[in-house]
């Protein structure tokens, strides 16, 4: 009895600890200019993930934070400071929308997909009423959005 109470908490320890492992940080720039040519973006403006995946926010320009405009039900919503690397441990599966404070007007904007997009018509929609306020780059919700899957 006692045998089989190490074993299974063996099995479960290594169960977590393979779980914690496989877990990934995945780098996003915020960026003045892009190398394709954008001007004020995050990149990638779209991020398919898995849960427990941390997103890294690495400011490569002065100005730029991020902040969350959309997230799952029951998941956390952020705001990273400016001009610092920020991360984001992503708990929940579905669609994330964030974006630049300072430069949500001009597109600043991106997209992460956790999982199953459980929440995709959520994040259209938000997303067609914040791109109606924009100034520039109206179609980047829309482009990244494309890509979930």
């Amino acid at each position: 009895m006692y045998t089989s109470k190490i074993q299974i908490f063996a099995a479960l320890s290594l169960v977590l600890c393979t779980a914690s492992a496989n877990a990934a940080d995945i780098e996003i720039k915020m960026l003045d200019k892009s190398e394709a040519g954008g001007m004020l973006t995050f990149e990638p403006g779209f991020v398919k993930a898995n849960v427990n995946d941390t997103l890294v926010f690495i400011p490569t320009n002065k100005g730029h934070n991020s902040s969350s405009l959309l997230v799952p039900a029951k998941a956390e919503s952020w705001k990273g400071p400016y001009d610092k690397e920020f991360r984001v441990k992503l708990e929940k599966e579905g669609v994330y929308l964030y974006v630049c404070d300072s430069h949500k007007p001009m597109g600043m904007v991106g997209v992460v997909q956790i999982g199953k997009a459980v929440n995709l018509e959520d994040a259209k929609g938000k997303a067609a009423e914040e791109s109606a306020k924009m100034i520039m780059n109206k179609d980047r919700f829309t482009k990244a959005l494309e890509q979930v899957k």
